[in-house]
Protein backbone atom coordinates (compact mmCIF):
# COMPACT_ATOMS: atom_id res chain seq x y z
CA UNK A 1 0.00 0.00 0.00
CA UNK A 2 1.23 3.43 -0.38
CA UNK A 3 1.33 6.42 1.60
CA UNK A 4 0.52 9.52 0.16
CA UNK A 5 1.16 12.63 2.33
CA UNK A 6 0.53 16.10 1.44
CA UNK A 7 0.34 19.10 3.42
CA UNK A 8 -3.29 19.44 5.29
CA UNK A 9 -5.14 22.24 4.03
CA UNK A 10 -6.31 23.75 7.43
CA UNK A 11 -3.46 26.87 7.33
CA UNK A 12 -2.68 29.35 4.80
CA UNK A 13 0.86 30.55 5.20
CA UNK A 14 3.37 33.19 3.25
CA UNK A 15 5.67 30.57 2.19
CA UNK A 16 3.10 28.64 0.66
CA UNK A 17 2.48 27.84 -3.06
CA UNK A 18 -0.50 26.30 -4.28
CA UNK A 19 -0.98 24.50 -7.50
CA UNK A 20 -2.56 22.35 -9.48
CA UNK A 21 -1.58 18.74 -11.32
CA UNK A 22 -3.90 18.11 -14.08
CA UNK A 23 -2.98 14.35 -14.77
CA UNK A 24 -1.00 11.32 -14.84
CA UNK A 25 1.03 12.55 -17.30
CA UNK A 26 2.44 16.12 -16.06
CA UNK A 27 2.38 14.21 -12.67
CA UNK A 28 5.45 12.01 -14.36
CA UNK A 29 6.67 14.63 -16.25
CA UNK A 30 7.25 16.91 -12.93
CA UNK A 31 10.30 14.21 -12.65
CA UNK A 32 13.82 13.94 -14.27
CA UNK A 33 13.86 10.84 -16.70
CA UNK A 34 16.35 9.12 -14.55
CA UNK A 35 13.42 9.24 -11.94
CA UNK A 36 10.79 8.71 -13.94
CA UNK A 37 12.53 5.30 -14.58
CA UNK A 38 12.11 4.65 -10.58
CA UNK A 39 8.32 5.94 -10.53
CA UNK A 40 5.67 4.11 -8.79
CA UNK A 41 2.56 6.09 -8.69
CA UNK A 42 -0.59 5.53 -6.43
CA UNK A 43 -2.93 3.35 -7.38
CA UNK A 44 -6.50 5.08 -8.02
CA UNK A 45 -5.43 9.03 -7.85
CA UNK A 46 -7.51 11.11 -8.44
CA UNK A 47 -6.89 14.30 -10.99
CA UNK A 48 -6.70 17.38 -10.75
CA UNK A 49 -4.39 17.24 -7.37
CA UNK A 50 -4.83 20.24 -5.66
CA UNK A 51 -1.44 20.79 -3.80
CA UNK A 52 -0.18 22.88 -0.91
CA UNK A 53 3.49 23.27 -1.73
CA UNK A 54 4.59 20.11 -1.94
CA UNK A 55 3.27 16.35 -2.81
CA UNK A 56 4.82 13.10 -1.02
CA UNK A 57 3.94 9.43 -1.63
CA UNK A 58 6.16 6.59 -0.70
CA UNK A 59 5.77 3.03 -2.74
CA UNK A 60 4.92 0.00 -1.22
CA UNK A 61 7.85 -1.24 -0.47
CA UNK A 62 9.55 1.31 1.29
CA UNK A 63 12.60 2.01 -0.84
CA UNK A 64 11.40 4.86 -2.74
CA UNK A 65 10.01 7.90 -1.83
CA UNK A 66 8.45 10.66 -3.90
CA UNK A 67 8.63 14.62 -3.39
CA UNK A 68 6.66 17.05 -5.75
CA UNK A 69 7.50 20.57 -4.96
CA UNK A 70 7.14 24.40 -6.44
CA UNK A 71 9.03 26.81 -5.23
CA UNK A 72 7.30 30.72 -5.21
CA UNK A 73 9.06 31.67 -8.20
CA UNK A 74 8.94 28.62 -10.10
CA UNK A 75 7.03 28.59 -13.20
CA UNK A 76 6.54 24.71 -12.86
CA UNK A 77 6.78 22.06 -10.59
CA UNK A 78 9.28 19.64 -10.23
CA UNK A 79 9.67 15.77 -8.53
CA UNK A 80 12.10 13.90 -7.24
CA UNK A 81 13.00 10.31 -6.11
CA UNK A 82 14.20 9.77 -3.01
CA UNK A 83 16.22 6.29 -2.58
CA UNK A 84 16.23 4.93 1.28
CA UNK A 85 19.61 4.10 2.56
CA UNK A 86 18.79 0.20 4.28
CA UNK A 87 19.17 0.55 8.50
CA UNK A 88 21.30 -1.68 10.00
CA UNK A 89 20.94 -2.95 13.77
CA UNK A 90 18.88 -1.46 16.36
CA UNK A 91 16.62 1.49 15.75
CA UNK A 92 18.27 4.91 17.17
CA UNK A 93 17.48 7.92 16.84
CA UNK A 94 18.16 10.72 15.12
CA UNK A 95 17.16 14.49 14.12
CA UNK A 96 15.66 15.30 10.46
CA UNK A 97 17.88 18.05 8.51
CA UNK A 98 15.01 19.66 7.43
CA UNK A 99 12.30 20.10 10.32
CA UNK A 100 14.67 19.22 13.14
CA UNK A 101 12.15 16.42 14.60
CA UNK A 102 13.51 13.69 16.14
CA UNK A 103 12.62 10.34 15.21
CA UNK A 104 13.72 6.31 15.12
CA UNK A 105 15.69 5.06 12.35
CA UNK A 106 12.60 3.98 11.70
CA UNK A 107 11.23 7.96 11.31
CA UNK A 108 14.12 9.42 9.95
CA UNK A 109 17.05 8.34 8.42
CA UNK A 110 19.58 8.72 4.73
CA UNK A 111 17.40 9.40 1.89
CA UNK A 112 19.77 10.21 -1.19
CA UNK A 113 19.03 11.26 -4.15
CA UNK A 114 21.04 9.97 -7.83
CA UNK A 115 22.65 12.83 -9.24
CA UNK A 116 23.94 10.78 -12.12
CA UNK A 117 25.16 6.39 -12.62
CA UNK A 118 27.90 7.20 -10.14
CA UNK A 119 27.34 9.70 -7.88
CA UNK A 120 24.51 10.70 -5.37
CA UNK A 121 23.68 12.86 -2.67
CA UNK A 122 21.88 11.99 0.48
CA UNK A 123 20.24 14.18 2.73
CA UNK A 124 19.16 12.80 6.48
CA UNK A 125 15.33 13.85 6.93
CA UNK A 126 12.14 12.02 7.74
CA UNK A 127 11.56 9.25 5.51
CA UNK A 128 7.66 10.24 4.81
CA UNK A 129 9.18 13.71 4.46
CA UNK A 130 6.05 14.95 6.60
CA UNK A 131 7.80 17.63 7.79
CA UNK A 132 5.43 20.47 7.33
CA UNK A 133 3.04 18.68 9.73
CA UNK A 134 5.54 18.00 12.42
CA UNK A 135 6.46 21.77 12.36
CA UNK A 136 2.85 22.75 12.90
CA UNK A 137 2.21 19.97 15.03
CA UNK A 138 5.88 21.23 17.41
CA UNK A 139 4.97 25.04 16.85
CA UNK A 140 1.00 24.03 18.08
CA UNK A 141 2.83 22.74 21.48
CA UNK A 142 4.95 25.16 21.74
CA UNK A 143 2.39 28.16 21.37
CA UNK A 144 4.78 29.54 18.69
CA UNK A 145 4.14 30.76 14.79
CA UNK A 146 5.51 27.92 12.31
CA UNK A 147 5.68 30.40 9.73
CA UNK A 148 10.00 30.88 10.19
CA UNK A 149 10.10 27.16 10.41
CA UNK A 150 8.03 26.65 7.23
CA UNK A 151 10.05 29.14 5.23
CA UNK A 152 13.54 27.00 6.06
CA UNK A 153 11.66 24.19 5.33
CA UNK A 154 11.07 25.12 1.80
CA UNK A 155 14.45 26.81 1.39
CA UNK A 156 15.95 23.63 2.19
CA UNK A 157 13.61 21.84 -0.71
CA UNK A 158 14.50 24.89 -3.68
CA UNK A 159 18.14 23.78 -2.42
CA UNK A 160 18.04 20.16 -2.95
CA UNK A 161 16.16 21.07 -6.70
CA UNK A 162 19.26 23.81 -7.21
CA UNK A 163 21.92 21.31 -6.18
CA UNK A 164 20.30 18.46 -8.90
CA UNK A 165 19.63 21.48 -11.40
CA UNK A 166 23.23 23.01 -11.23
CA UNK A 167 25.10 19.17 -10.56
CA UNK A 168 27.65 18.99 -13.76
CA UNK A 169 29.70 16.06 -14.08
CA UNK A 170 33.06 16.15 -13.74
CA UNK A 171 34.74 15.28 -16.81
CA UNK A 172 37.16 12.40 -17.26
Amino acid sequence: MLELTMPSQIRNFETENFYTIHSEKELIETFRPRDQKKLVLPERMEYPLNIRSYFTWKESSGVYTYLIFKGKNWDMPRGVAFKRTASTGEPVGGLCSWCNSYGTSEDIGLLSVAMSANVSTSYFICHDISCIEKIEDMADRGGKDPEKYITDLYTRMEKLFENISNYKREED
